[in-house]
Formats: C-alpha cells, sequence, structure tokens
C-alpha cells in the first residue's frame, strides 16, 4: 500500500506542531544574541565597531546589551531581536554622520 501526502498540508501540520512546542523558526531572532561586529556590519553599516560604542552604547546605553563594559578578554553580548527594534525605533535619533 503506497500513501501519498501533500507537502504543503505536511509541512503546515509541521510547523504547528513546532510552534506548539516552542521552537522558533531559523530566521527568527527572539533569543539570539551576536556579536559587536556582527551588529556593526548587519544594522549600522558603513560604521565599525568603535563607531558602535561611541554612538549606540555609550551614548544611549541600550538595555540589549547584557554588558556595557565588559573589559578585556570579554565581549559584548547583544540580543539581537530587541536590539534590531531599537535600532529601527530611535534610526533617527543616532548621529550617523560621525566618524
Amino acid at each position: 500500500m503506497k500513501l501519498e501526502v501533500n507537502d504543503a498540508i505536511l509541512t503546515e501540520a509541521v510547523d504547528k506542531i513546532m510552534r506548539q512546542r516552542g521552537y522558533v523558526p531559523e530566521d527568527e531572532l527572539t533569543g539570539k544574541t551576536i556579536t559587536i561586529r556582527e551588529f556593526a556590519k548587519k544594522y549600522c553599516y558603513p560604521h565599525g565597531i568603535s563607531w558602535v560604542k561611541s554612538e549606540i552604547f555609550y551614548r544611549f546605553k541600550p538595555d540589549w546589551v547584557a554588558d556595557l563594559y565588559p573589559g578585556r578578554g570579554r565581549s559584548f553580548t547583544i540580543f539581537e531581536k530587541p536590539a534590531a527594534e531599537w535600532m529601527e525605533k530611535h534610526r533617527s535619533e543616532i548621529n550617523w554622520k560621525s566618524e
């Protein structure tokens, strides 16, 4: 006996089960962290790490950065979803022309 299943229906069913169990899609930002280098490239291009620190982190002190002063040997932990939302909301307050 051969059973054929429509791929679209199967995909929809699996997606529903995954959501019910708390899994998030790969492209979902919820719960993801990124490095300052990734943040600069993705949200502040063409500005670099130094610019991000001075013009965003130290100026606005956003709560989506786990530690604004990590010290030597440690890195910034940036929670991507709230960072992306904050950047969208505050983009007009950022001095994009500074070097």
